[in-house]
């Protein structure tokens, strides 16, 4: 008999209030080298990168602990590496859809980081413009771009 697969949790990185109907979520392929020089590929995340327009996968929602305060003027703080950007990604695309509603917003403030800002920085483009539209400020982290290795926690004490 095959083993049970064991069951995966994603988080969703889209706003309902931006995008109606649609939940994404934000997956990175897993690899690896195993003995032999054999490069290995995780199950699941590697199932979702051959999925197509008009494919589907079973799946289904829990209840999370992380919610966007009721208080749209309150001052969001995220902390986050990978894929751990994916729900502070939702968070922010809620808070653009506030303002574009004419709310008025409280800040926001994403520290997040990795190794390599050139292959680990998703969503940068939109990142990038919500900066450049007032609606969150990033301070990234970026451990193997410079000589000196610099960790979200270096840039959360820049901020203190």
């Amino acid at each position: 008999l095959m083993p049970t697969i064991k069951q995966r949790v994603y988080s969703i990185c889209s706003s309902t209030a931006m995008r109606p109907g649609k939940c994404q979520l934000l997956v990175v392929r897993e690899d690896w080298q195993a003995k032999g020089d054999v490069t290995k590929f995780g199950l699941c995340s590697s199932f979702m990168t051959f999925l197509r327009p008009g494919d589907f996968c079973v799946g289904h929602s829990t209840h999370s602990v992380m919610k966007i305060p009721d208080d749209k003027m309150a001052h969001i703080f995220m902390a986050g590496l990978g894929t751990g950007l994916a729900p502070f990604r939702a968070f922010v695309e809620e808070r653009k859809s506030q303002k574009s509603q004419g709310h008025k917003i409280g800040p926001s403030t994403l520290f997040f980081g990795g190794r390599y800002s050139k292959t680990e920085y998703y969503y940068r483009e939109e990142f990038e413009a919500y900066e450049k539209d007032g609606i969150v400020k990033c301070c990234n982290a970026w451990s193997r771009d410079t000589a000196k290795k610099v960790y979200v926690q270096h840039k959360i004490k820049e901020e203190e």
